[in-house]
C-alpha cells in the first residue's frame, strides 16, 4: 500500500511538471494553486516526513513538535542530504510571546582539529567530519518549546529506519551519482549498496543500526548521543578512520539559543539566521533589491535588465559574505555595516545597467561594510500550527552523503570543507563553527506572521530565497507559482550565470551581450535547491503551502 501511494505521488508530480512545460508559467504569474489549510501546514522534501509532521499536529502537538518529527524522519528517508550526523539551524516563532528565537546547531571543529592534515585532493572522507549538532539542536528545541515527548516525535523515524521504505527516484539517482563516495567505506556501502549494487527506485532501504541509535536518543535524549556507548563508538571510529572527534568534543557540544537577525524589505520585516550562517547576506541582498523598480521593469523572466541587476546584486552580496562572514566568537564581524541600507545603496550604485564586470565574476570586489558599522545538500522544513507558531528549519550533511563515512548507521557530515584557507574570519580553528549559507527565514507583515521560508542548495540558498521573496512581495505570486518559477544564480566564486532553461533564449541573448557567461540547466533542476515554504493569511484564516518539485517534496495541510 505504501509503495503504491509513493508511486502515485511520483506520477502526479511528473504530470504537474509536464503541465508546467506545456503552458507558460508566467501567462498568469500568481495563479498556480497552492496546498491550503486552516489548522496547520507542513512542507518538507519528502512525503513521509510531511506525513509524520502533519500527524503530530493533528494529535495536538505544536509547530516545534511537528518540525522535530519531520527533521528526524527526513534524516532517515532522505539520508543523502541530512541526518543526525550533520547539523543546521532553525527559527522558532512562538505566538503567545510574539517572539522569534534562533537555534544554531551547526557543526563545530574538534578542539584537536589541528591534528588533521586534509588536502582537497583527497576528496570527502573521515577527515572532513566536524562535531555533529543535529541531535543537540532538535532535542534542545523540543525541550524548550515543544509540548510532546521526544520518544513520540521519534516514532516515525525509528519505524522507517527499522522496517524500511521504498526509495524514490531522487534518492536512487543521488546514490548512483555518489557511487564512489559510498563505496569508499564498508559501513556506508552496506547501507546503500547491499550486495555491491546501488539501490534503485522502488527498492526498500532498511537502516537497522540507525534505528537502534535513534532508540537510544529517544530514551536518553542528548546524552544518548553525546555521551555513553554511542559517543564512544563515534569517537573511536572517526579517529581510527583518520578524522578527529574526541569524547570531550561530544560531551561539550551545545546548541545555542540566540536572537535572529532583523531586516526589512518594502515594509515586510525579515527575521533570519544569525552568524555564522548567512541571513546577513540575505538581508544585504534584499536591501540592494529595493533599488530595483520591478513594477517598471517587470519580472526577471520577462526583463533582461531586471535579471541582470539581480545577478549583479548577488555577485556583490556573495563577495561580501565570502570576505567577512565567520564565527563571531573568533572574529569581529561588521554585521551592522552589512545590514545597513546606506551600505546596500552604495553597493548598488556600483552596478552598470549595460554590462557586468569586464574582469569576470571571480574579480568582483567586496565592499567595505566597516565604514557603515557604527549603527546599532541540506534539507528544509517549514511548519505552521493552528495557534500561529512557526518553525523554519534547515539541516545538512554539507554535501550529498557528506564525508561518506558512517558509524552505527549514522552518515557523517563533510563540513570541514566550509572553512577557508585564505579568509581570516573563516579560517580553521579548534572549536570554531564554519560559516554556511543556510538561512531559515520568516517574513512579517504589519507585525503578523506572513511567510515561513527556507531552502537547501549550498551556495544557491541566498539567491533562491531572494528570488522567492521578490516573486511573492513584488509580484504577488501564489506560494506555488513563486516556488516553481524559473531560477538563476551567480556568485563571486563561479564563472557562470546559471539558469534554468525556462528563461527564454531572447533574455539570454541580451545577457550575453552584457558580458555574462551563461550555463543552462534543466527546466526544474535539483541544482537550484528545494524550497519549502508557507504563506500565512491570518485575516482569512488560510495557510498556503508549497514544496519544491525539484526535490520531490510535499506540502500537507488540514
Amino acid at each position: 500500500m505504501l509503495n503504491r501511494l509513493l508511486k502515485y505521488r511520483r506520477t502526479l508530480t511528473v504530470l504537474i511538471i509536464l503541465l508546467l512545460w506545456q503552458y507558460p508559467l508566467f501567462s498568469q504569474p500568481g495563479k498556480l494553486p497552492s496546498v491550503q489549510g486552516a489548522n496547520g501546514m507542513v512542507s518538507t522534501a519528502h512525503p513521509l516526513a510531511s506525513e509524520a509532521a502533519l500527524q503530530v499536529l493533528k494529535n495536538g502537538g505544536n509547530a516545534v513538535d511537528a518540525a522535530i518529527a519531520a527533521a528526524f524522519t527526513i534524516g532517515v528517508v532522505e539520508p543523502d542530504g541530512s541526518g543526525i550526523g550533520g547539523g543546521g539551524s532553525m527559527l522558532i516563532y512562538m505566538k503567545e510571546k510574539n517572539t522569534s528565537y534562533y537555534i544554531d546547531f551547526y557543526q563545530k571543529a574538534s578542539e584537536e582539529v589541528n591534528q588533521i592534515d586534509w588536502k582537497r585532493s583527497e576528496g570527502f572522507n573521515a577527515k572532513t567530519i566536524l562535531i555533529p549538532g543535529n541531535v543537540a539542536g532538535l532535542v534542545t528545541a523540543i525541550d524548550n518549546f515543544g509540548t510532546v515527548s521526544l520518544d513520540e516525535v521519534l516514532e516515525d523515524a525509528i519505524r522507517y529506519a527499522e522496517q524500511g521504505f521504498p526509495i524514490d527516484n531522487t534518492l536512487a539517482t543521488i546514490i548512483l551519482d555518489n557511487f564512489e563516495l559510498i563505496d569508499r567505506y564498508k559501513s556506508t556501502r552496506n547501507i546503500f549498496m547491499p550486495g555491491g549494487f546501488p539501490l534503485m527506485e522502488g527498492d526498500v532501504l532498511v537502516q537497522k543500526e540507525l534505528a537502534n541509535t535513534l532508540r537510544v536518543i529517544a530514551e536518553k535524549g542528548i546524552k544518548g548521543f553525546y555521551e555513553g556507548e554511542v559517543a564512544q563508538k563515534i569517537s573511536k571510529s572517526v579517529r581510527n578512520a583518520g578524522g578527529m572527534i574526541t569524547l570531550n568534543d561530544l560531551k561539550n557540544y551545545k546548541a545555542e539559543i540566540t536572537q535572529p537577525l532583523m531586516g526589512n524589505y518594502r515594509g515586510y520585516d525579515i527575521v533570519t539566521a544569525n552568524l555564522p550562517q548567512s541571513g546577513v547576506a540575505l538581508i544585504e541582498t534584499m536591501n540592494m533589491m529595493e533599488n530595483i523598480n520591478f513594477k517598471e521593469l517587470g519580472h526577471y523572466t520577462e526583463s533582461s535588465l531586471a535579471l541582470h541587476l539581480m545577478s549583479e546584486i548577488f555577485l556583490r552580496s556573495y563577495a561580501d559574505r565570502f570576505d567577512v562572514v565567520g564565527d563571531p566568537k573568533y572574529s569581529e564581524i561588521p554585521v551592522n555595516g552589512l545590514l545597513s541600507k546606506d551600505y546596500a545603496n552604495a553597493r548598488f550604485r556600483q552596478i552598470s545597467n549595460d554590462s557586468t564586470s569586464a574582469k569576470g565574476y571571480r574579480k568582483t570586489e567586496p565592499g567595505n561594510p566597516l565604514d557603515y558599522d557604527n549603527s546599532g545538500q541540506t534539507t528544509h522544513i517549514s511548519v505552521v500550527d493552528k495557534e500561529g507558531n512557526m518553525v523554519s528549519l534547515t539541516q545538512t550533511l554539507g554535501t550529498f552523503f557528506g564525508s561518506g563515512f558512517s558509524v552505527d548507521g549514522i552518515v557523517f557530515n563533510s563540513s570541514y570543507i566550509n572553512f577557508s584557507a585564505r579568509i581570516e574570519n573563516n579560517k580553521l580553528e579548534p572549536g570554531k563553527t564554519p560559516r554556511s549559507t543556510i538561512s531559515p527565514t520568516f517574513l512579517f507583515k504589519d507585525g503578523k506572521p506572513f511567510l515561513c521560508l527556507g531552502t537547501p542548495g549550498g551556495g544557491r540558498i541566498i539567491a533562491t530565497l531572494a528570488e522567492i521573496i521578490v516573486n511573492i512581495v513584488d509580484f504577488g505570486m501564489s506560494a506555488e507559482s513563486a516556488n516553481q518559477a524559473p531560477r538563476f544564480y551567480c556568485q563571486v566564486n563561479d564563472d557562470y550565470l546559471n539558469m534554468e532553461k525556462r528563461i527564454s533564449e531572447s533574455i539570454r541573448a541580451v545577457l550575453l551581450k552584457k558580458g555574462h557567461n551563461i550555463k543552462v540547466y534543466e527546466d526544474f533542476d535539483l541544482f537550484f535547491g528545494g524550497a519549502q515554504f508557507i504563506i500565512i493569511d491570518r485575516d482569512n484564516n488560510k495557510l498556503y503551502g508549497t514544496a519544491d518539485k525539484r526535490r520531490g517534496g510535499v506540502a500537507l495541510g488540514y
